[in-house]
């Protein structure tokens, strides 16, 4: 099914169902992530997060905007958009599309710093990453406390 698709027949299926279906595995965490530092108010008045947002990507092992996933043994990236299908976007959901743009041993992938933005470390990869839509998601809190978690073990 294409993206487009995807979106429109979308009934704002949580990431974690569409990772199991894409992936065939349980999978006990998904968020999204975005690649980069998360733009300051002054940048985005002023313009000059227009910057961030045209620098090429930190990491080629990601997508620019992606859902990661925990499973029992891996860590899986898929690109993905996110859809509001209402003005004020109080109905937004993430569609995750394509094919799987990475995978990783789970022990190889942790996050440090703060929960809006902090740094992905991918197989000795130090990324950093933010949450592009800098609101609370209880899928993303789950990631990336379980991601937490795991590299303090």
């Amino acid at each position: 099914m294409g993206t487009l698709q995807k979106i429109i027949s979308s009934e704002g299926q949580t990431m974690v169902a569409q990772m199991e279906e894409l992936t065939g595995e349980a999978v006990l965490a998904a968020g999204q992530l975005r690649q980069g530092r998360k733009p300051s108010m002054t940048a985005m008045m002023t313009g000059t997060a227009l910057f961030e947002v045209l620098r090429p990507r930190r990491s080629k092992a990601l997508p620019r905007h992606f859902v990661l996933a925990l499973t029992p043994s891996r860590a899986v990236a898929y690109a993905c958009i996110g859809v509001s299908d209402d003005e004020d976007g109080t109905n937004f959901h993430v569609v995750v599309r394509g094919e799987e743009r990475g995978s990783w041993p789970r022990e190889a992938v942790s996050f440090s710093g703060e929960p809006v933005d902090g740094t992905l470390n991918v197989a000795g990869e130090s990324v950093p990453v933010y949450r592009p839509n800098l609101v609370d998601d209880e899928e993303t809190t789950a990631l990336l406390a379980a991601l937490r978690g795991y590299s303090r073990r």
